[in-house]
């Protein structure tokens, strides 16, 4: 059922476009000012996606990905001035004949802003929340320019998964697939690779879908990026299985949970390090919700928010719980790293995940530690080469 209410309704974003701009010039003047209206605010809103990406990433926006971002913006847009349309004819229909017109004006626009504004904002946020430009980073580490290679792979859903491989420089059984956070892509790790590479350890780093080189524009916040992780596991042990007889995964927030419902999965992934990662994603949209908005709007994208993101991405979000998926990990060990003041993610959902982990589980914790800067946190990094080195099952007992 979700699944085709979400066709149906990628169907309408495809066609409102097209559709809209055949009116525009051939309707009437209001129709025009109507239209063009939507298609102004559509292209504002992808311009300011754009710039937020772009400035917040880092990289190169291809042509391709703004021309899709400015399609989306104008479709959504005008699905919402549709739904305005419609909403405030219903309205004046309703109240036809019962109050003067002056009443009847004032009573329109108060029900049209109630209604029509409790729906926009978490329908604008739930589409913002899933639809990903992709934006590209072209160089490699660059003290690893002569060793890293630019491979791609199909998840194991479909669709096709870019990643940096960088074999270790002498003979090893270990690599340690990389998984960066939500919006992110490979770059985030270029530190880390680095000291992994030192360490003697065999790196595949990924761009998951939506992100970077790899295929898609929905992300769905771990539900599908686990089968871009099952993919490398396949992509590793196919290609380099002397190097990946010991595959351990370390994954920030979005790449934290995908590795963790992977692993939950797949008994090939030896090992988990999981930094800067939300407990569940109810739990971290009600924290959004709190932190961000006031009543009554903090209520509304609580309530709303999930469940049309939902509907934008065709799975339940709701399911993605990464705080249930590292139970099922023993006795493999589990190694939660988290920020104390981290901005996104509060520290509480982080001592979740630590607290559901079965036995052999260990936790760092850095002290005043943000979000993205416990990736370029030295100690950090380096606790987690060790980790990766030294991850063993828990003996049976």
């Amino acid at each position: 059922m979700l699944s085709a209410a979400s066709l149906a309704l990628f169907a309408i974003y495809l066609l409102l476009p097209p559709v809209t701009l055949g009116v525009m010039f051939r309707g009437n003047l209001r129709r025009r000012r109507f239209i063009l209206g939507g298609w102004i605010s559509g292209i504002m809103l992808a311009a300011a996606v754009l710039a937020i990406y772009s400035i917040g990433i880092g990289g190169r926006l291809p042509v391709s990905q703004a021309l899709v971002a400015i399609y989306f913006g104008v479709a959504l847009m005008m699905f919402l001035k549709l739904v305005d349309a419609l909403l405030t004819r219903s309205l004046s229909k309703m109240l036809l004949g019962r109050w003067p017109a002056r009443w009847r004006f004032f009573a329109i626009a108060g029900l049209r802003l109630v209604l029509f504004g409790g729906f926009a904002l978490p329908w604008v946020m739930a589409a913002v929340m899933v639809y990903r430009p992709r934006i590209v980073v072209d160089e490699p580490p660059v003290t690893l320019q002569t060793n890293a290679e630019r491979v791609t792979f199909p998840a194991s859903d479909g669709g096709r998964v870019a990643a940096w491989y960088v074999a270790p420089a002498d003979p090893s059984e270990t690599t340690a697939l990389l998984c960066h956070g939500l919006g992110g892509n490979t770059a985030g790790f270029f530190r880390m690779i680095d000291a992994l590479h030192e360490a003697g350890i065999g790196v595949l780093a990924i761009d998951f879908r939506a992100h970077g080189e790899s295929s898609g524009q929905l992300c769905s916040f771990g539900y599908r990026e686990k089968y871009d992780v099952l993919g490398a596991i396949a992509w590793l042990k196919g290609q380099h299985p002397k190097a990946s007889q010991r595959i351990v995964g370390v994954g920030a927030s979005l790449g934290g949970a995908a590795l963790l419902a992977a692993a939950a999965a797949d008994p090939r992934i030896d090992g988990v390090a999981v930094l800067s990662t939300y407990s569940s994603l109810p739990d971290e949209l009600n924290d959004v919700s709190h932190r961000n908005f006031i009543p009554p709007f903090s209520w509304l994208v609580r309530c709303f928010g999930l469940p049309l993101a939902s509907l934008h991405v065709g799975v339940n979000l709701s399911e993605v719980r990464p705080m249930d998926d590292v139970r099922k990990l023993w006795p493999r060990p589990v190694l939660i790293v988290h920020g104390t003041d981290d901005e996104i993610i509060p520290f509480a959902q982080g001592q979740r995940i630590f607290d559901a982990a079965p036995i052999g589980r260990s936790s760092f914790w850095v002290q005043h530690g943000s979000h993205n800067g416990i990736l370029d946190d030295r100690n950090v990094i380096d606790r987690v080469v060790d980790f990766i080195r030294s991850a063993k099952p828990s003996p049976l007992v």
